[in-house]
């Protein structure tokens, strides 16, 4: 109550107890009074309504029923059989009109009227409704009347029966009521809000219609009828509406509010005027006894209250005498004064407690400096929640580990350094460490900074409490490990790294030795065609079959080729490509391996430039690029594959050449699409990819000076634009380029040197067979050897005939290589032609620069082992296969 009297309180305590519940009474009284006024209202609105609906309904039906008589008892305008009717009823009409197709005839007050009066039946427009019953028209006024009526019309055999009913006595009875209760409001209306009964005349002559009121459109809209309560013609009024049925009329019975509770609330208002009026003076007198016998004897104690805390009272002034008050006073006053004694003694004791709480205080806070400085001396973080996960304690080392500068400003939780499913883990651990089920030691956990980076952090957590005593809160210690787990991270991808070179140089190696035992046999197998073809005629139809049989043997030698290019027998050669031609090939090659259910197509611009780069690792780019297609694309499902290129302008001005691949697959999530290029990052399940495609060629277009970039949508496709650079090649790349791309083969012309004798040694019999039959149908002396160590021995018998050796590089035992090193040694003038399974680049590569020596790739042609064998006495040559 802060400063205010005793006498304020008090009043201010019969004004809220007394005063206001009273108040708030009077207002519910007159609540209560107002509410009984608009139901008194609403009873005399319905009494009226129903008295109308009562007589309407009455009249209005023997209006119709006297007018359906006359109908069937009417046999047409010139019958007078209504005539009597009509006299008996003709209170309910003003005139009844009998029309036929060509003719009507009118009954006007009791009498037929003659057909000189220009008198003419309602028109059909008049009546909206004809295919229901009663079958009415909308008000009209007539002026001959002077009265506002409405037409029935009831069909009869002959034609139809239309009368104009006498609304007179209605406007009558609603208009002697409404002068004696002149202020309330009295409509009558049909279904559409056309006035019927109104006490403005003109709206009645007028006829105009009322549905645009907010009150009558309300009545129209409900036909059970409804209370009103709004403004209709300007004036507050409360009232209901009433529908008469089946005429569709509505009474809309209203009276003006303000009118209708004035004198409620004029009565009201006097009679709680006298009441409160009443009251104010027992509450005068009231307060006044109240400050003699209360007010007045606690002001005396408050005085002395004061002195006393002032410590200016002695002890030897009397205590102030309460006499004539009342009791509890006097005790209250008693009581007062030993307290003041008790007050003295327990502040002697207080200031000796005080002295205590400084030195106690003292040793709290250097016992508080002192743990504040061992945490922060942490090199972890050390931080203190309560129960809700809020900070409460922290050393310097946690700011670090959330990136703070300074401590935050607002409440910091756990909820505040991760996202959801990690805080539930959280909780989850320090529930278990508060219920004893886990020691608390460390766990990982996902963090994050106050700049949203992700952060792991190990945990160990202990509960602050008594071990009895409920648990208030932990003690957490926190260590940034993200380095170590990166790390580790890193070691694990690069031991998967090392795992799969090791795997690919030993898949390599099984491919290196597949692919020179196939060329042994390919070798043996181009041979004998070409010792076939040599014997057959040209014009033989075995030519054809030969032709067909050489290009198979020419297409196993260029998949294995392709094999020796997978092992990376063949080192980087770049050259000047055709890319249109090296993507030919490769959808050539790669057409047997795509389901039928896919399209393959090629949509390749002819004037591209020529692009400098490695044949072989551009082949492996677009091998990659179409298999990952073929995996996007539903198994089963109808997909397309398309490979493009065209000429375009790089960004910085120079030319270059586009290569777009697309498909009709599944689609790249956005989620992973920054990913794609990643080392050992796949979608596809376990077994079925290694995750080096696409790195591989983002490592080859880096290698290439090119770019490559990926649009994907989910549902639709995805399409990877490769850019490449057009640069001029280099002069001896150049011009091997240039010679692979047309094809070239060194050729020396042949000169026969009949008795020349050639050692050959391969430790394939068929091989071997072959190339002495060959040799020999040539004019050459053939000697041979199976293996190294035979080789030398034939040439220890042999050597100084021996014109030329043809050597297979890898054989068992002591090897071709060793076999041709102890042939330098022993005889470095002998021409000798190496060959081998494995391509003449990487041999050429192993055996570096040599004289008299030639380098032949199997599967040879014979032409080439002759071509070289006739030039060996000039210079040695290198030939590769066509």
């Amino acid at each position: 109550m802060g400063d205010r009297a005793l006498f304020e309180v008090i009043r201010g305590f019969l004004h809220r107890r007394l005063v206001l519940p009273l108040v708030f009474l009077a207002m519910v009284t007159t609540g209560g009074l107002v509410a009984w006024r608009i139901g008194v209202l609403e009873r005399e609105h319905e009494i009226i309504a129903w008295g109308i609906d009562n007589y309407l309904t009455s009249f209005l039906t023997s209006a119709d029923e006297t007018l359906r008589l006359m109908a069937f008892t009417s046999k047409g305008p010139e019958d007078n059989a209504v005539t009597p009717l009509w006299n008996e009823a003709g209170h309910l009409y003003h005139r009844v009109f009998l029309v036929a197709r060509d003719s009507y005839a009118v009954f006007i007050k009791g009498k037929n009227a003659p057909a000189s009066w220009a008198v003419t039946p309602p028109p059909a427009s008049s009546f909206p409704d004809t295919g229901t019953w009663p079958v009415y028209s909308i008000p009209y006024y007539r002026a001959d009347l002077g009265s506002v009526t409405i037409a029935f019309m009831i069909p009869g055999r002959w034609g139809s029966i239309i009368g104009e009913v006498n609304l007179d006595r209605l406007h009558w009875l609603i208009s002697a009521y409404l002068r004696k209760v002149p202020q309330r409001i009295l409509w009558i209306t049909d279904r559409y809000g056309n006035v019927i009964v109104h006490p403005d005349e003109r709206m009645v002559k007028e006829q105009e219609n009322v549905g645009h009121e907010p009150l009558v459109r309300k009545a129209l809209a409900h036909p059970e009828g409804v209370k009103l309560l709004g403004r209709l013609a300007g004036t507050l009024v409360y009232g209901l509406s009433w529908r008469i049925d089946p005429w569709g009329w509505v009474v809309l019975a209203a009276y003006p509010l303000l009118p209708a509770l004035m004198p409620v609330l004029g009565a009201a208002a006097v009679g709680f005027a006298l009441f409160f009026a009443f009251l104010y003076v027992v509450f005068r007198r009231f307060m006044g006894h109240m400050h003699r016998s209360v007010i007045e004897p606690v002001q005396i104690l408050t005085r002395e209250a004061s002195r006393m805390a002032e410590a200016s009272r002695p002890e030897s002034d009397p205590w102030p005498d309460f006499e004539g008050s009342f009791a509890e006073l006097q005790v209250f006053s008693r009581q007062f004064q030993e307290m003041g004694r008790a007050v003295r003694d327990r502040e002697e004791a207080l200031v000796r407690r005080q002295a205590e709480l400084v030195r106690i205080q003292d040793a709290l806070a250097r016992s508080e400096a002192k743990y504040r400085e061992i945490v922060e001396s942490l090199h972890e973080a050390y931080l203190e929640i309560n129960t809700e996960g809020v900070v409460t304690f922290h050393n310097t080392a946690f700011l670090q580990l959330m990136d703070m500068d300074a401590p935050p400003s607002k409440p910091f939780s756990v909820r505040d350094m991760a996202d959801p499913e990690t805080v539930r883990a959280m909780v989850a651990f320090l529930d278990n460490v508060a219920a004893g089920r886990d020691v608390g030691e460390l766990k990982t956990f996902a963090l994050r900074d106050r700049h949203g980076v992700a952060k792991t952090v190990e945990i160990s957590a202990r509960p602050m409490g008594g071990p009895e005593g409920p648990v208030r809160g932990f003690r957490i210690m926190a260590r940034d490990v993200t380095a170590k787990i990166e790390g580790e991270k890193r070691a694990k991808e690069l031991e998967k790294i090392i795992a799969h070179a090791q795997k690919m140089e030993s898949l390599g190696t099984l491919a290196s030795g597949i692919a020179h035992e196939f060329n042994n046999l390919l070798q043996a197998m181009t041979g004998y065609l070409d010792l076939l073809e040599k014997h057959t005629d040209a014009s033989d139809r075995k030519r054809r079959w030969i032709d067909r049989v050489r290009e198979a043997a020419d297409r196993g030698a260029e998949l294995v080729r392709r094999m020796l290019t997978f092992a990376r027998q063949d080192g980087v050669s770049p050259e000047l490509l055709d890319i249109n031609r090296v993507i030919e090939e490769t959808l050539d090659f790669l057409s047997r391996n795509i389901p039928r259910m896919i399209q393959l197509e090629a949509d390749l611009a002819p004037d591209v430039p020529a692009v400098y780069g490695d044949r072989l690792q551009l082949e492996q780019i677009v091998i990659n690029l179409i298999v990952n297609a073929r995996d996007a694309i539903p198994e089963g499902g109808h997909g397309r594959i398309t490979v493009s290129t065209r000429r375009d302008k790089r960004p910085d001005g120079t030319d270059g050449v586009v290569l777009k691949v697309s498909d009709t697959g599944q689609g790249i999530p956005e989620r992973i699409r920054e990913r794609i290029f990643d080392p050992f990052f796949t979608t596809k399940e376990p077994g079925k990819g290694t995750g080096l495609g696409l790195s591989t060629v983002y490592g080859i277009m880096q290698r290439h000076g090119g770019t490559i970039t990926c649009e994907s949508e989910p549902g639709r496709g995805t399409t990877f634009t490769l850019t490449f650079p057009v640069k001029e090649a280099r002069g001896d790349d150049a011009a091997e380029g240039a010679r692979r791309a047309e094809g070239a083969l060194l050729e020396v012309k042949p000169e026969r040197r009949d008795g020349l004798t050639v050692l050959v040694v391969d430790d394939e019999t068929a091989l071997l067979q072959f190339v002495t039959e060959s040799l020999e149908a040539e004019g050459f002396r053939v000697l041979k050897a199976t293996s190294g160590e035979e080789a030398l021995h034939v040439l220890e018998m042999e050597g100084r005939r021996i014109g030329a050796v043809v050597l297979d590089l890898h054989m068992p035992g002591m090897g071709g290589g060793a076999c041709y090193k102890e042939i330098r040694r022993r005889y470095p003038r002998l021409s000798v032609v190496l060959t081998s399974g494995y391509t003449g680049a990487s041999l050429a590569e192993n055996l570096g620069k040599a004289e008299n020596v030639s380098i032949l790739a199997k599967p040879y042609r014979l032409a080439d082992l002759l071509a070289i064998l006739y030039a060996t006495c000039s210079e040695p040559a290198v030939v590769s296969p066509a």
